[in-house]
């Protein structure tokens, strides 16, 4: 590395938390803005003249739009840098959130979300890159422990702020939580202008080899391990969508609860969440091998997908500690996922890849879980938990998976070496 290159990567130490402290309060107001409509969802029902399937599968329009996006993301990414890609992201999150913000019938309310899944989904795809070209690979661990709880974190805010917006004897107020996210994600995006530069040393071409050729995104999609990856995140999406756009109407609906006292409930997961999130990127920090962040990854795993499948028969009694036990396996297994994107991916310059592929799993995640609406309507909450078992497991097999395709990797680069 030349003398110029140390100094910019030294000078670019602190500017990197300031970028990253913007991002993550980026992502977190897209969470809330994309849980604003479970956190009015008693509202929103009567409001519309909707039934819960309706509004279920109002909630998963985030995941078409990103789903098609996803698979362009990646060369998005690649052409315009991280900076430029993620105002496009912001500006498409607020376009969308003002749109619902003005919605008072159904088909207006449609297009704003199809809107704001363009942010949603591509949020998740970009900053991990961003992540990975700011920070050294010891280091990403608690940036990226703290980015992989944005989706809790979000649904923490609003579900504890909307309460002071809304009437729950005027189901129309649900306009006023919509605009207060609407104009939160305004100011982050003009900051982000204003504030954010790129990096003067990009992590990832050091990790790339200082001579080595600009990959074919082509490449990234011909990976085994990102696909894998996918599947993976797509079921651990999916699983938690269920419970993050659902429980507090189960909690309403079968514990008696009011909409602020189920959105109240609901943060405890949150909270917990963010524990795990946020504590597991110091491990990630100190534990340096594949091997070792995969093996944890598979236990949290097996975990989470329990955990998935008691979600619509817990009782009141045993409703805390599974929140809990839910919350910290939760905020893991994504931070592991993000942290490592660049090593899914066949090789680091790669990591746009892998990224896009965990956010269309997202997206897979974000547009089947309104099934759970459906099956509700038709045939009560209990008729969900086969459906939530069988995500699970698919979680747990994709984790698995993983640990030995990235295992069997390893050794063949590693035997490669030697020779």
């Amino acid at each position: 590395m030349s003398v110029e290159a140390k100094k910019a990567q030294i000078n670019q130490t602190g500017r990197a938390w300031v970028v990253a402290t913007i991002a993550i309060i980026a992502s977190i107001l897209i969470s809330a803005n994309s849980n604003k409509l479970p956190a009015t969802m008693s509202l929103v029902i009567p409001a519309l003249g909707i039934d819960t399937g309706t509004a279920g599968n109002i909630m998963s329009l985030n995941g078409y739009v990103g789903f098609v996006l996803a698979f362009v993301a990646a060369s998005i990414i690649m052409k315009f840098g991280t900076k430029k890609s993620t105002l496009m992201v912001l500006a498409c999150a607020v376009v969308g959130a003002v749109i619902s913000a003005f919605a008072t019938d159904y088909i207006v309310l449609v297009i704003g979300r199809l809107i704001e899944g363009v942010g949603y989904a591509c949020i998740g795809t970009v900053i991990p890159v961003l992540f990975s070209e700011w920070f050294p690979p010891s280091k990403r661990g608690v940036p990226m422990g703290i980015f992989s709880v944005w989706v809790p974190l979000g649904s923490m805010f609003i579900m504890g702020t909307s309460g002071f917006f809304f009437n729950e004897a005027d189901p129309s107020s649900y306009h006023a939580v919509f605009w207060f996210v609407a104009a939160l994600l305004a100011i982050i995006t003009v900051v982000w202008a204003v504030a954010v530069r790129n990096p003067q040393v990009s992590y990832l071409e050091q990790e790339s080899g200082p001579n080595a050729e600009k990959p074919k995104v082509s490449e990234g999609f011909k990976s085994l391990s990102c696909w894998v990856a996918m599947v993976a995140f797509a079921a651990f999406a999916l699983g938690t969508a269920c419970v993050m756009n659902f429980e507090t109407l189960y909690m309403v609906q079968t514990m008696g609860m009011d909409q602020a006292s189920a959105n109240g409930m609901l943060n405890v997961a949150n909270i917990a969440v963010v524990v795990g999130g946020i504590g597991i990127g110091f491990v990630m920090n100190a534990v340096k091998s594949n091997k070792g962040r995969l093996g944890i990854l598979v236990v949290c795993s097996a975990v989470l997908g329990a955990s998935f499948a008691m979600a619509y028969t817990v009782s009141d009694a045993m409703l805390v500690p599974w929140l809990i036990v839910f919350g910290l396996s939760n905020g893991v297994v994504p931070a592991i996922f993000f942290t490592m994107v660049a090593e899914i991916a066949p090789r680091p310059a790669l990591a746009s890849v892998s990224s896009t592929l965990m956010s269309c799993g997202q997206c897979v995640g974000g547009i089947l879980f309104g099934i759970v609406g459906a099956v509700v309507t038709a045939a009560g909450w209990a008729a969900c938990t086969g459906l939530l078992a069988g995500v699970g497991l698919v979680l747990f097999l994709g984790s698995l998976a993983l640990f030995l395709v990235l295992r069997a990797r390893d050794k063949k680069r590693d035997d490669a070496a030697v020779q």
